[in-house]
């Protein structure tokens, strides 16, 4: 790892901070130095910076930046202590001394710049001292400067320290020692250290647990609270650009013992680097600032720099020379860092460079304004909710995509509405998109052999999250990465206009923070506090596992899904390995999870559709018995129904037939309510057979085909998976399929033929309760025969000994049979009756090509037994049967026949 060294010089560039179109200048970083950096003072102090051992130049370094634990009261002081002529808006804060004395300051803005107010009580003081401020100016370089015009008179650099000391005049009146200071507008912003200097006792009076203290000149301590960027005031101006605006700064990091806020144009121009004082900027756990006179602030970007104990190198937790991305930014730019960024940090990247740009949070939400033109969520019903599962490049891109989305929409948000027409066509009612959070396909782990490479990822199985409130800005159209969110909401208010949900896919556990894999790079939440955002902590080993169970995080996930509801209007989420909410922060499995307990009962949430889908249901409490907690709220994603159903179709399983029965009629074991095995009430609960999301694979897999076995046959792969699709598409629950799925055309086809058999059978299929009113009876292929519960007669390979079907039947004669048959070979199925006065007639069969697989206006008319092929499916409707004609118009056919005999003899 190289430390920077570089004396003389500065390095100018135009401004993107408070003051805009002043210049910066970029001050040096000495050896030895810890982590600060600055927009350097102008004229007389950047002389100073520039002659560092002048005595004229009275610079004092306070050496190593320190860490601390002290709380500042912002609070305004006693009367009698601070003047009375001080403005409501002034800063005022309060500093306690390791001998309990009570340092008073206020700042207050004037016209040419910022009067710095000093005020002690006398009574507070050890007896017979005269204290002096032993003072300094600081941005982000921790070496002291004293500019000429800052100097109040009777002041003098102490030899010893190079620092400037100051007297503090005494009122005898109101026993109080005073002096004020002036720093010039230009100056701004900057910190004002200090220190309490006792002549008598010759003893420093500074912080109890820190180097000194520091005042904020020209920016405020800010706020904790909301984290991220916040917009205080915006001023009034001709052009909504020149606005000067004041915003607040927050964020998390425990452990960190330096952070700085790094502010700079889009477009590269101007850099602000501005370090916080962890007394008077940090309130806990959480670093704040707040910045005034920012313009144009949909232009600004901002990150932040930590450091604490330990390198990157030395397997410690912060690598000060990356900008972290704010975990709370709303939206993100990839921005090839300027010059000055690595100036000013104190440690080199290694082998000194970092490869590509650096994702950025933009401040452009805080004034952009999106027109939803008045389109409001379709909102459907649960029980007639059907989801499709899509992938952003991948449903946009290949070659069914060609023809409907041109070059210029592949692989972007806006491709998606090229092809709504298909959306629309499969017949569903909510599109689930997977993985459009702001990811990172960068890998370049700051290893200590410096090693990086770039790796380019579209497959939303492999694309992690970065941010869990940024759009991803690779599915922009048009290049400007700035329009992920405008082009994302109006992907979403066109799907809601055609009557479509959006859900989002959502991957609470796996981040872009692994050490060394994809997206490995250092860029958030393993460089602001590793040990608190990740499970085994950051550094060059960091798993990149979301640490769900620390109540940062907690707070962290609950307002991201609040912003995603709220700016975005989303219907509902899907939470991707879920089994990583369950756990506390030592990796403890909880019967009730406080994350998952507190989405349940959020208001803002509670109405939306919330799905837990679980990659390892063992990881789920009570080895997942259950299923994932839920308090009667939460859907999910049924891991059992894929399994089962694929195990019968697909392998022919033995056995089987009592789990694909209980997938069928809604999966009592999961949904169904149990009070009787001392569970708590967030597993107890029962929940509607519609709460289960019934699908063939889990979330962001391949396509059916390539589940069932299209590489070794096609052709019996195609009806296996038709077959597997009306398991989907009949059973008891919300069914979901994924685009890849129907990207052949013939199981298009298909679904969209089966669900309009769905929504006219829905009651039958699928009623709203476990104990809704319906008669339902199971079957075999032999006359009046029971399916092979027990599968002895599949171990005894009996023929047609895995076929299963089942009868439902309702009110006013309306009823329905669906069969199985797995084997190898055709089975003849033998048919119950279906009811008085009707009969059966064909609408499926899966073993026939399109479009005679789904018949719904012309099926056969069958009798009392039907041949199905192997690995098919069939389903049956009961119609009344044709009236025998009457006795009249029997004759009349009879005698018609005797006429047409006759003329044929003739």
């Amino acid at each position: 790892m190289l430390r920077r060294t570089v004396f003389g010089g500065s390095r100018r560039a135009t401004g993107a901070g408070c003051e805009q179109g002043l210049p910066f200048v970029l001050c040096s970083t000495p050896n030895g130095s810890s982590l600060h950096a600055s927009r350097p003072l102008p004229a007389a102090a950047g002389a100073v910076c520039k002659q560092q051992h002048a005595a004229q130049g009275h610079v004092a370094s306070p050496g190593q930046s320190r860490r601390s634990l002290q709380v500042v009261a912002a609070a305004p002081a006693p009367a009698p202590v601070l003047p009375l002529w001080l403005s409501p808006a002034a800063e005022k804060y309060r500093f306690i001394t390791s001998k309990r004395v009570s340092v008073y300051s206020a700042v207050q803005r004037s016209d040419n710049g910022y009067k710095v107010i000093f005020s002690i009580p006398g009574e507070s003081l050890p007896a017979g001292v005269a204290p002096k401020l032993h003072w300094g100016l600081y941005r982000n370089n921790p070496t002291w400067v004293h500019p000429q015009d800052v100097i109040p008179p009777d002041s003098w650099r102490d030899e010893a320290t190079g620092a400037m000391r100051s007297h503090l005049h005494y009122n005898q009146q109101q026993d109080v020692w005073a002096l004020e200071m002036h720093v010039p507008r230009n100056m701004a912003p900057v910190n004002l250290g200090f220190v309490l200097w006792y002549p008598e006792l010759s003893e420093f009076d500074g912080a109890r647990s820190g180097r000194h203290f520091a005042v904020p000149v020209g920016h405020a301590a800010g706020k904790p609270q909301p984290l991220g960027p916040t917009l205080v005031a915006a001023g009034q101006a001709a052009r909504p650009q020149d606005a000067a605006c004041t915003l607040n700064f927050a964020v998390f990091s425990r452990h960190a013992s330096e952070m700085s806020l790094c502010l700079m144009r889009a477009d590269g121009s101007g850099y602000l680097e501005v370090s916080l004082d962890p007394i008077t900027n940090k309130s806990g756990d959480v670093w704040h600032v707040q910045l005034s006179g920012l313009k144009d602030v949909a232009s600004l970007v901002y990150g932040w720099r930590a450091n604490g104990a330990g390198t990157w190198a030395e397997g410690g937790r912060y690598h000060p020379a990356y900008v972290m991305l704010d975990p709370y930014c709303p939206r993100a730019l990839p921005i090839p860092l300027p010059q000055a960024a690595y100036d000013t940090a104190p440690l080199l990247p290694p082998e000194g460079s970092v490869q590509g740009p650096c994702l950025l949070g933009s401040l452009s939400h805080l004034v952009d304004c999106f027109d939803w033109q008045g389109v409001r969520a379709p909102q459907v019903p649960l029980e007639e909710t059907v989801i499709v599962e899509l992938d952003v490049a991948g449903f946009t891109t290949g070659l069914d995509a060609e023809q409907a989305v041109p070059p210029e929409h592949r692989n972007t948000y806006l491709g998606v509405l090229d092809r709504l027409e298909d959306i629309k066509a499969t017949g569903a009612t909510a599109v689930l998109l997977a993985n459009v959070f702001l990811s990172s396909t960068k890998t370049a782990a700051p290893g200590g052999n410096g090693s990086s490479s770039s790796v380019t990822v579209d497959g939303p199985e492999v694309r992690r999250p970065l941010s869990y409130f940024a759009p991803d800005t690779r599915f922009v159209a048009g290049g400007n990465a700035g329009d992920a969110a405008d082009q994302l909401k109006q992907l979403i208010r066109e799907l809601h206009r055609a009557g479509l949900e959006v859900l989002l896919e959502t991957d609470f556990c796996l981040t872009s923070e692994a050490g060394g894999g994809i997206g490995g790079r250092l860029q958030s939440y393993a460089g602001l506090d590793g040990d608190m955002y990740l499970r085994g902590g950051g550094g060059p080993d960091a798993t990149g596992v979301l640490n769900t169970g620390q109540p940062v995080v907690k707070q962290l996930l609950l307002d991201a899904l609040r912003w995603w509801v709220v700016e975005y209007q989303v219907d509902g989420f899907c939470f991707v390995n879920a089994e990583n909410l369950t756990q506390d922060p030592l990796n403890a499995v909880q019967d009730s999870p406080a994350i998952v307990e507190e989405i349940a009962a959020d208001p803002v949430l509670a109405t939306r559709k919330l799905i837990a889908a679980s990659a390892n249901d063992s990881l789920l409490p009570r080895n997942g018995e259950r299923g994932f907690p839920h308090y009667g709220v939460l859907l999910e994603w049924n891991n059992r129904f894929g399994n089962d159903i694929l195990r019968l179709l697909r392998d022919n399983a033995g056995g089987m037939l009592s789990a694909f029965a209980t997938r069928m009629t809604g999966s009592q074991d999961l949904f169904a309510a149990r009070w009787d095995g001392g569970l708590p009430g967030g597993l107890a609960a029962g929940r509607r057979p519609a709460f289960g999301i019934n699908a063939l694979e889990p979330p962001l897999a391949a396509s059916l085909l390539a589940l069932v076995g299209a590489a070794e046959d096609i052709e019996r792969a195609e009806v296996v998976a038709k077959s597997a699709l009306l398991a989907v598409l009949v059973a008891q629950g919300t069914p979901v399929f994924n685009a890849p799925t129907l990207s052949r055309k013939n199981l298009l086809h298909f679904v969209r033929g089966v669900l309009t058999i769905r929504r006219k059978y829905r009651n039958l299929l699928s009623p709203p309760m476990f104990d809704s009113p319906r008669a339902i009876s199971w079957h075999g292929a032999g006359p009046m025969s029971e399916p092979d519960w027990s599968g002895e007669a599949a171990a005894a390979l009996l023929p047609g000994s895995n076929y299963v079907a089942f009868m439902v039947k309702g009110d006013q004669q309306q009823a329905v049979y669906v069969g199985f048959n797995p084997n190898p070979e055709p089975c003849s199925a033998s048919l119950p009756p279906p009811g008085l006065r009707m009969q059966w007639k064909r609408i499926v069969d899966t073993a026939r090509m399109p479009p005679q697989d789904v018949a719904v206006e012309h099926g056969e008319m069958l009798h009392s037994e039907y041949v199905v092929a192997p690995g098919a499916a069939i389903m049956l409707e009961a119609v009344p049967r044709p009236a025998a004609p009457p006795p009249q118009a029997r004759a009349a056919v009879q005698q018609a026949s005797t006429v047409y005999q006759r003329m044929g003899q003739v």
